[in-house]
């Protein structure tokens, strides 16, 4: 019965008011003054298409395709480049929970960066709407969690903060 519970509270979560969430989500991240983003690969959400809804900050660093870069020296970069700057991270995933937990293609580059940035820098995952999981999924004590997931459903965009973040304030 509890898990049904928490599948509830997911459920409306993901349905509530795009429009609130998304605007609330706007007025967080224009705060921000720098932000991290991915290039998009393979199956990965391409947010740069014109129907993205946020307005990022245009201080910005690309993270690399090659999966043998090495992301801690990529955080420190980060670290050094944004030092007194409040960033966003755009994260791509495989699969996000309400949670924030988030899976990728297994190799852990992302988990490895995000564990070396700071944790005040806004994270936001990336993913189509298929692959947002309605029920929680398993976390890694080497996980690192999202605060925000950004969902593409064919021509829409829909935030969702998760519980991560909410738990956390």
């Amino acid at each position: 019965m509890l898990e049904f519970h928490r599948s509830s509270i997911f459920l409306y979560n993901v349905y509530m008011p795009k429009e609130k969430t998304l605007q609330e989500l706007q007025k967080l991240v224009s705060r921000y003054a720098a932000s991290i983003l991915y290039i998009p690969i393979g199956t990965e959400v391409d947010y740069n298409d014109s129907l993205f809804p946020l307005r990022l900050p245009t201080n910005n660093l690309f993270i690399p395709k090659e999966k043998n870069s090495n992301p801690f020296e990529w955080a420190a970069d980060c670290a050094v480049r944004f030092k007194d700057s409040e960033v966003c991270i755009l994260v791509p995933g495989t699969r996000f929970d309400a949670y924030g937990t988030r899976y990728g293609r297994g190799g852990g580059w992302y988990d490895r960066f995000l564990s070396r940035t700071p944790r005040a820098w806004l994270r936001i995952g990336v993913i189509e709407k298929t692959r947002m999981s309605p029920s929680k999924i398993f976390r890694q004590q080497w996980d690192e969690p999202v605060d925000w997931v950004m969902v593409h459903d064919d021509f829409s965009w829909s935030a969702y903060e998760t519980k991560t973040r909410v738990c956390s304030q």
